[in-house]
């Protein structure tokens, strides 16, 4: 019985940390995007997104699947781990000469071809993060969320330092470029310093075999969820430009760096969580549930915020160059919260040993989305944006349901869950529109100062109202979490298993 409670305080001490180190980072790279904006066009910003747009597709492929094997194999850490990092600094090698050879070819079909210099050079990150990948999944592995914060918040930080000092310097698109590398180089060696485990020259055979069986599933997954949530990219870069690129995937950087963070944070550390939970044979429906009900009742609050304010937040951050980002802000906010609230269907699976039925999913998405995208682009980049949000209606509620089939909860559930979440929406909103109808003329400093204020406590009385229960569990998470995040002390099963 001892387990649990020591799970649950590890699973929230770990994403207490990840938090940290993702707000950490997405401020930091804020801060940078917003002294960038006033001093690269959107086309520099463009041909920047074209390049990693690309690299996203081929870093789903990665290490075939065995960085998250590594993550879900019960025995054998080490023998595990040099398969991950064999078959990642294999593919990763691969992978760079294979970008370096077709890259005229890849920029020609996008018709950039002054992409395929910004092309090759990003290739060179690829086996850069190879290096790392084992590491990485080891520090998951391990739930060692707040060594992880050191490496990202150093690659967040190199990449906007050095992308700023040589924008100053007139490099334009190449400022970029070089912030990328110096980040991920400096990210990988710092991975190595908190990680102990050291790769040998040796490969363990008989775990290749079933390490790919289970990552198959998992490159799959990660192709086609790569697809469902980078095409409208491609689709943006291939029909309407890198120019409209730049202003499109400047749009998507604010709620990638609010509501999107939060996603990625918990599923970060829910998949080895629920790997644990499944391990040991236990029901995984009130995890899944209490998550759902965390996030939604951060993301749909959130949203309206960012939906509201999107005018202010892009002037404030951007400049007036970015206004037509606005609208595009806005759906795009839309769709990150509802993949919010169908994402963490996919860690329930992935940690049950059954990533097939993601494959599965994530096939019925992309199959819908890709000709809806293609056809929408006649309408540009407003029109691309406002149909994923259409799409992702449909497929969040698929997600939903098809947790709710494995966990065995019934739909009410799910809406009692999400009803926290939808009270404080509404409350906002509210808040909000009186807000704004008594500052028409506000400086958009002002209003978004003003604003940002009535919505927190509109929605702190919501909760406490409302909902006093959860009210009460909120501080008393938060008190915990204080005493919990104090001086680091590894544990001595961590550091045995570290060197293991």
């Amino acid at each position: 019985m001892s387990g649990a409670p020591e799970r649950t305080s590890g699973v929230a001490t770990g994403l207490t940390w990840t938090l940290t180190t993702m707000v950490s980072t997405r401020l930091v790279t804020l801060i940078g995007l917003a002294l960038l904006a006033r001093l690269l066009a959107p086309h520099d910003f463009g041909l920047l997104a074209f390049a990693l747009a690309y690299t996203t597709y081929v870093t789903a492929v990665g290490d075939l699947g065995t960085g998250m094997a590594l993550i879900y194999w019960p025995s054998r850490r080490d023998d595990a781990a040099q398969v991950t990092f064999a078959v990642s600094v294999v593919m990763g090698s691969i992978w760079m000469g294979a970008t370096i050879l077709l890259a005229s070819d890849i920029a020609a079909f996008f018709e950039s071809p002054t992409g395929a210099p910004v092309l090759i050079a990003i290739a060179a990150s690829l086996p850069i993060q190879a290096l790392g990948s084992a590491h990485e999944a080891l520090c998951r592995k391990s739930l060692r969320f707040r060594a992880w914060l050191v490496p990202e918040l150093a690659l967040a930080t190199v990449k906007a330092v050095v992308s700023i000092v040589l924008a100053i310097g007139g490099f334009g698109v190449w400022s970029l470029v070089w912030g990328h590398l110096a980040g991920h180089l400096l990210r990988t060696a710092l991975l190595w310093a908190i990680v102990p485990w050291r790769p040998m020259l040796r490969i363990p055979w008989d775990l290749i075999g079933p390490m790919f069986v289970y990552g198959r599933s998992i490159v799959a997954v990660n192709v086609l969820s790569v697809i469902v949530h980078h095409a409208d990219l491609l689709i943006v870069a291939r029909l309407l430009g890198v120019t409209a690129l730049g202003f499109y995937q400047m749009a998507a950087k604010i709620p990638e760096m609010t509501i999107t963070l939060l996603v990625r944070a918990v599923s970060y550390v829910l998949f080895p969580a629920m790997a644990q939970v499944h391990a040991e044979g236990r029901d995984p429906a009130e995890t899944y549930m209490a998550t759902l009900q965390g996030v939604g009742l951060v993301t749909v609050p959130g949203a309206v915020v960012l939906v509201m304010m999107a005018e202010p937040l892009v002037l404030i951050l951007f400049g007036a160059t970015w206004l037509p980002s606005v609208p595009v802000l806005q759906a795009l906010t839309v769709v990150a919260c509802l993949r919010a609230l169908g994402m963490h269907a996919g860690d329930l699976l992935k940690a049950s040993g059954r990533p097939g039925a993601l494959v599965v999913l994530a096939a019925v998405k992309a199959a819908v989305l890709i000709p809806a995208l293609v056809l929408s682009a006649q309408g540009g980049i407003v029109a691309v944006s406002r149909m994923i949000a259409v799409v992702t209606v449909i497929t969040t509620m698929l997600d939903i349901t098809v947790a709710c089939a494995f966990t065995r909860t019934s739909g009410r559930s799910v809406l009692w869950a999400l009803r926290p979440g939808a009270a404080g929406g509404v409350a906002v909103f509210g808040g909000l529109v009186v807000v704004q109808a008594g500052l028409p003329a506000a400086t958009p400093p002002t209003a978004l100062a003003v604003s940002l204020a009535s919505a927190l406590a509109t929605y702190v009385c919501m909760v406490r109202v409302a909902t006093p229960e959860l009210y009460g569990q909120i501080l008393l998470y938060g008190r915990q979490v204080a005493g919990r995040v104090g001086p680091y002390r590894s544990s001595p099963d961590m550091n045995a298993e570290d060197h293991r």
